[in-house]
């Protein structure tokens, strides 16, 4: 149910806990079985402010708008000190291939997962929008196809559904 007819998941683990790598894995990803068969999969490590001085800083409105930021000659420290990085993006590259193992997929015809391992800041925004805009540039040609081929992903809980008859004539 918690995957059913999903276009995308994003499987999120904490950079800073290999633990939640490994529950991850094990836990959870069963939970994609009722995923759409083209679903694509992005693994997502969460919390790189804590880690990584680069997404610490809150994104600047100018940031957001992609205009060219002044040269900062002296940054400045770290609002936190930074924590031990537990899980690497070559970890999260490897869960990746597991994903598509486990669901039968075969790499090379899957995207590659430079491309769908992504490390974020849910506090500072860091990475947030590279996400987003990746996994709505890879599902977008897929909804608009099943939507021009008349596939409908909505249910209608206003119209009652015909009784299915048997053989004998009664409701199934």
């Amino acid at each position: 149910m918690y995957c059913r007819g999903a276009a995308a998941v994003i499987l999120t683990y904490d950079v800073t806990n290999w633990q939640s790598l490994a529950e991850l894995e094990n836990r959870f990803l069963s939970l994609t079985d009722t995923a759409n068969t083209d679903c694509i999969f992005a693994i997502v490590g969460n919390k790189a402010d804590l880690t990584d001085a680069l997404a610490q800083e809150p994104l600047t409105e100018s940031e957001r708008r992609d205009e060219p930021q002044p040269v900062v000659t002296c940054p400045t420290p770290p609002a936190t000190p930074l924590q031990h990085k537990q899980v690497s993006r070559e970890d999260a590259m490897a869960l990746y291939g597991r994903v598509l193992r486990y669901k039968g997929l075969e790499e090379k015809a899957c995207l590659p997962a430079e491309r769908m391992c992504f490390e974020t800041s849910a506090k500072t925004g860091y990475s947030v929008d590279a996400l987003f805009e990746t996994l709505f540039e890879l599902v977008l040609p897929s909804i608009l196809k099943k939507r021009s081929e008349g596939e409908s992903a909505t249910v209608d809980l206003e119209t009652p559904m015909e009784p299915k008859r048997t053989k004998a004539g009664c409701c199934a």
